[in-house]
């Protein structure tokens, strides 16, 4: 798994669109709404994660050095605990408990959140950033894919990211005082992908619709780790 990151990463990808297939290719080549899971699945999974990044806005809220950080923060976690509010609505509008939706779910977020978790306050910010924008474009990608009425609304919080570019401004502008910290960021952003592909990998194989097979999902990751490398770039550092 890792040694194919570090292969995409030197490599220049031909742009596809997924879904398509080339004369003489063998590969398959598949949107990533073909593997939504059902919306309960979704539901349970999406609802847990944005209360996860809440909870770890609110702890980087905690260790800002500045009133103006703190502010910058405290707007991201209010994005994302209103994401949560909305899904958690839309459970018991039909008539379930979102804890219990929750629950079956909650491991493979919580270990993913423990693999990424760091004392440096730094690179917390820059998780919620990168990880933040990777898994509601992922997310809402799968959404895309689901039989429900809910499918346009759920596409549309996970797209609402009225507060990433506070967060690019704040990175930014912390790498422009400390041009040290660009290093280090740089190392940091290029373990979250390998992690974050391996929660994705998790989620695409609850797909309902379509068997996991990790030859033909291959495409569907370049794609991620391009929308991922563009996030560095916004900020200087090298994906």
């Amino acid at each position: 798994m890792f040694e194919w990151i570090k292969r995409l990463r030197k490599e220049k990808m031909p742009t596809r669109k997924l879904g398509s297939r080339e004369a003489g290719e063998d590969a398959v080549r598949l949107q990533l709404s073909e593997f939504a899971p059902g919306i309960m699945p979704f539901l349970g999974l999406t609802t847990y994660l944005q209360l996860s990044l809440y909870e770890a806005a609110a702890r980087a809220v905690a260790g800002a050095p500045d009133l103006e950080s703190k502010e910058v923060l405290a707007r991201s976690a209010g994005v994302t605990l209103a994401k949560h509010q909305r899904l958690s609505e839309e459970l018991r509008r039909r008539g379930r408990e979102p804890h219990l939706v929750m629950e079956p779910y909650t491991p493979v977020i919580d270990r993913y959140i423990e693999r990424i978790d760091t004392p440096d306050w730094h690179q917390h910010v820059l998780s919620i950033y990168l990880v933040g924008g990777l898994f509601d474009g992922f997310f809402a990608a799968l959404a895309r894919g689901i039989d429900d009425n809910f499918r346009t609304e759920a596409i549309e919080i996970l797209v609402d990211n009225s507060s990433r570019d506070d967060l690019n401004r704040l990175l930014a502008n912390e790498i422009a005082v400390d041009p040290q910290l660009a290093n280090r960021l740089a190392l940091w952003g290029r373990r979250l992908v390998g992690d974050t592909l391996l929660v994705s990998r998790e989620v695409l194989s609850l797909s309902e619709g379509r068997t996991f097979v990790a030859s033909h999902v291959e495409p569907i990751f370049t794609e991620l780790i391009a929308d991922h490398s563009r996030r560095m770039d916004d900020l200087g550092l090298t994906a």
